[in-house]
């Protein structure tokens, strides 16, 4: 099958590559008003997939069709300027922009002149959201927050900051959505440096692909790819804050970036979380041995969390050896008290928590026309290391007021335990792309990642279990090779191919929970995927279609667990999938005063081996599990009115029905029929959206001065904690589920000096309203925040 495929792809270039296509060139310059020229801008057709940059002098080069356009030069910090031409056949032509500073460059802005980075994401064939993350830099969101802002896409939290996070992408949760920083997988990544304690500012845009994954990215993901595009600015820059609020919460960043006029370049960024988490929950309480029947509100009082991060990276832009070469390191550490079990709210814990640390070191090199005009090359590599800690030994168990007394044994969850874990993990990506001409591109990507876990204990060695000294290794490798055809500049396809391939060794199970006999396994899986995507665009509008056959190997912390709170399965099999997308957008401007965006997407999965978490009922751990078929057919929606840079509102929505396929299931007596089929799979919202509403007042007590107002209005709907068809024991045969759940947020943000100085006011969750995620556990009540943030910029000459 390999061979064909491959076979297949390079039958499709030849026969591209047989045709002719008359193209004629649009070059000049790109400069500032100073008549300097600008690198990095960017030179487009309006309503096309035409694009370009400009070189270190500012020159570019347009391929294009006869024919009549409107052309855009634009650069971030520079008002876009526009220009009108017709080439024909036999003739190049010259077009200069001048672009002139844009005053309100460090503003949050509404209406974002020129084709930027977010621009260019949702204009790929594939099913695409790009977020853009510098319009939030005053808010006090971290970068799952702002995940939660997406089409598509819905967060849940097991409680408040720090607590552990599922990101769901068109019902595909946990492990089946990969996260990628500038392009490198964050798998292995510690506890400390996760998408729930990052600050927002430390990225300048969010990158999220639905379903059908382009090879760039080498992944293994069935529901979808996160791409964190970290702040890639070549000016000087500082950019300090300090937010204050509710539950005794503290977060502080500070980003200090500099390039001098020859290239070299560095940034640091420190961050640091801190919180209480004392907000109220809802649990029956237990006393001598009794449960109440009623439930009652707590307080608690063991959810205490503080994470310290830094960021740095040096190297050099805009050399004859590399656009960009970077080495950096993330050191990071954080420490968790833990208030509960992770599936039962009503198992209380007074003196159990975690800590860890990790070490991450990074190296990126980019060149565009290595050796040959056209031939890009990019390698990345990082490394991950992180000591992971779990201390459970306390004499006593606790109840929700407080109350302790003395236990039967060492260990609020049953067994006392004091472990340590060290992870190590690794990855480095390989990507070769060579653009022909202007038609033909095809592009090669390897990506190996590994990893080592290896359990750590003062003990001696024959003191330890065989479970502890069983051997814990995994690697994957993802090939892929794509080729895009650029019919016209309406038109372009992109087809790939993948293959993927995986040994596992590890612990297994060959008992059950009761009776655990823990064996070493070693597997290996190899795996063919293959899809296309393609996109049109006609006036106004963007259609886009796309399919895949994908694959998603078990994570290292599914087949290992968290040595915590989750039991590992190297049993688990790949899930496969067939992955549709069908979609189309539309970006109208009326006269310079009104924009129109709305993106509609459709989506259908048809899943084998769906991976879903469990609960063990003896330990009250998790486990990850092969379910079996389920089916999703859904649709995401995008629409947003801009009015100048005054007004803005607009939101998303997604409904989708995400269905157990198995039509039976195996039994004591033998195979029979499923009596869930076609239920909701449970413990996932179907049907959920947002609505955001903005005002800017300009020249508020001054002339560079704006006020920035905010609304958010959240919705989720009903969702059932178990299969819809199955009443719940606990609950006297009732359906378990979780009501509707609507909040409201509101925000005041006051800048000051063309953005200098920013003041900052939030009210979440502004009715307290009862919100649940995971299994009915109720996340902060309403929360006051107020945030204070310093930014200066200056432009690095001859950039």
């Amino acid at each position: 099958m390999r061979k064909y495929l491959l076979l297949f792809i390079l039958f499709f270039t030849l026969q591209a590559l047989a045709q002719h296509h008359t193209s004629v060139k649009i070059i000049g310059y790109v400069k500032n008003a100073d008549g300097k020229a600008l690198s990095d801008a960017t030179v487009y057709i309006k309503n096309t997939a035409y694009s370009t940059s400009t070189d270190k002098d500012g020159h570019y080069i347009l391929v294009v069709a006869p024919g009549k356009y409107e052309i855009i030069g634009s650069k971030v910090g520079f008002l876009a300027h526009k220009e009108s031409a017709t080439v024909t056949i036999g003739e190049n032509k010259y077009l200069q922009f001048d672009l002139n500073a844009d005053p309100n460059t460090t503003l949050d802005q509404v209406v974002v002149a020129g084709k930027s980075g977010i621009q260019e994401v949702r204009e790929s064939p594939f099913n695409v959201v790009a977020l853009d993350a510098k319009a939030r830099y005053n808010s006090t969101m971290n970068l799952t927050d702002l995940l939660a802002k997406a089409s598509g896409v819905k967060i849940r939290q097991a409680g408040g900051l720090g607590s552990d996070v599922n990101i769901a992408i068109n019902g595909f949760t946990g492990r089946n959505i990969k996260i990628f920083m500038d392009g490198v997988p964050m798998q292995g990544t510690s506890s400390s440096f996760q998408l729930n304690n990052i600050p927002v500012s430390l990225a300048e845009r969010i990158e999220i692909y639905k379903g059908v994954i382009p090879i760039e990215f080498g992944s293994d993901a069935l529901g979808g790819v996160i791409n964190i595009v970290t702040n890639q600015s070549t000016n000087s820059f500082v950019d300090a804050s300090y937010s204050y609020g509710t539950y005794n919460t503290h977060r502080t960043n500070i980003i200090v970036g500099h390039t001098t006029p020859k290239g070299f370049s560095f940034q640091l960024n420190g961050y640091q979380n801190y919180s209480d988490n004392s907000y109220k929950i809802k649990s029956r309480l237990k006393t001598n041995g009794n449960t109440s029947r009623d439930t009652m509100w707590f307080k608690r009082f063991h959810g205490g969390y503080h994470n310290e991060g830094l960021v740095a990276k040096v190297g050099w832009v805009n050399k004859p050896w590399a656009d960009r070469f970077f080495i950096g390191a993330t050191l990071s550490q954080d420490y968790k008290e833990i208030q509960n079990a992770p599936g039962n709210i009503e198992t209380v814990y007074g003196d159990v928590f975690q800590k860890s640390k990790g070490l991450q070191p990074t190296m990126e090199y980019y060149k565009r026309d290595l050796l040959i005009k056209g031939l890009t090359a990019r390698v990345t590599a990082n490394y991950n290391f992180s000591r992971n800690s779990t201390v459970d030994t306390s004499s006593y168990s606790y109840n929700w007021l407080g109350e302790r007394i003395i236990a039967v044994s060492k260990g609020e969850r049953g067994v006392a335990g004091l472990s340590d874990s060290d992870n190590s993990n690794y990855s480095g990506t390989a990507n070769l792309s060579y653009r022909i001409n202007d038609q033909h591109a095809i592009t090669l990507n390897d990506i190996q990642t590994g990893f080592v876990r290896k359990l750590v204990s003062d003990l001696p060695e024959e003191s330890l279990s065989e479970f502890e000294k069983l051997k814990r290794h995994s690697s994957k490798n993802v090939l892929g090779l794509s080729y895009r055809y650029r019919h016209s500049r309406s038109w372009n396809v992109n087809a790939f191919g993948k293959n993927y391939l995986q040994k596992v060794r590890g612990p297994y199970n060959n008992g059950d929970e009761a009776h655990p006999d823990y064996q070493e396994k070693s597997v290996s899986y190899n795996k063919i995927g293959y899809g296309i995507a393609s996109t049109y665009f006609w006036r106004e509008f963007q259609f886009k279609a796309s399919w895949e056959r994908a694959y998603r190997l078990p994570s290292d912390r599914d087949l290992f667990g968290d040595e915590t709170e989750e039991v590992g399965n190297t049993d688990l099999k790949p899930e496969s999938s067939m992955n549709y997308n069908l979609g189309v957008t539309m970006n109208k401007e009326f006269g310079h005063a009104h924009v129109i965006y709305v993106d509609v997407n459709g989506y259908y999965r048809d899943t084998k081996d769906f991976i879903r978490t469990t609960f063990m009922p003896r330990s009250q751990l998790t486990e990850l599990v092969n379910f079996g078929k389920t089916r999703t057919i859904g649709v995401d929606l995008e629409a947003r009115y801009y009015f100048k840079n005054i007004a803005t509102i607009g939101g998303t929505y997604t409904f989708m029905n995400l269905y157990n396929n198995e039509k039976t299931r195996d039994a004591a007596s033998g195979t029979v029929a499923n009596s869930t089929y076609k239920d909701h799979m449970p413990n996932i919202p179907y049907n959920f959206g947002n609505l955001e509403a903005g005002y800017y007042l300009h020249h508020l007590g001054g002339k560079d001065n704006v006020l920035n107002l905010t609304y958010s209005f959240n919705y989720v709907g009903k969702f059932y904690l178990n299969f819809e068809s199955l009443g719940d024991a606990v609950n006297g045969g009732e359906k378990y589920a979780l009501p509707t759940q609507i909040s409201h947020d509101f925000g005041a943000t006051y800048m000051v000096k063309n953005g200098k100085y920013n003041f900052t006011l939030e009210v979440q969750n502004l009715t307290g309203a009862e919100l649940a995620d995971n299994f009915g556990m109720l996340k902060p009540g309403r929360a006051i925040y107020g945030k204070v943030r310093f930014y200066v910029m200056k432009r690095t000459k001859n950039q």
